[in-house]
């Protein structure tokens, strides 16, 4: 992405300064309209990635599923082949808990978020550029009194 629009300094009152006026509110507006679209795009990814996890959740649930049936049903019948049906399914559903832990863990890793930077800024100047914006506006005085700029 680019540079931001920075809004545009006029002192005077006249057509000029109403165009710049303009100017700044639109940045203000075009800023807004940038943050919800990307609040859209963000949004629209999680649910897609949403959809992603569930399946790869339900994909070993089916099989697991039918293995447990399958077992029971061995093992309700007295089946001699029950022990091998046993050691098969359970290794087999080792396996596919252990893809899901995998899958969980990953998702549990990517949803971590980095860590805040703090840094510093001028706030006076950040101050500054906001009021700038209002300049022109009719019945609006806005003034900045810097205390450290005042001497004791």
């Amino acid at each position: 992405m680019g540079q931001p629009n920075e809004p545009l300094f006029w002192q005077r009152n006249d057509e000029i300064g109403t165009l710049i006026k303009e100017y700044n509110l639109m940045i203000i507006k075009l800023e807004d309209y940038a943050n919800k679209i990307k609040d859209t795009e963000r949004e629209s990814t999680w649910r897609e990635m949403a959809q992603q996890i569930a399946h790869e959740i339900k994909n070993p649930l089916t099989p697991m599923k039918l293995g447990i049936q399958q077992l029971r049903r061995s093992y309700k019948d007295d089946d001699p082949k029950f022990p091998d049906r046993f050691n098969k399914f359970s290794t087999s559903f080792i396996e596919q808990i252990d893809a899901l832990t995998q899958i969980a863990s990953e998702f549990s890793h990517f949803a971590k978020f980095p860590t805040t930077v703090m840094e510093n800024i001028n706030i006076v100047e950040k101050i500054t550029k906001s009021i700038s914006v209002y300049n022109n506006t009719p019945n609006v005085s806005i003034r900045l009194i810097n205390n450290a700029d005042q001497k004791h």
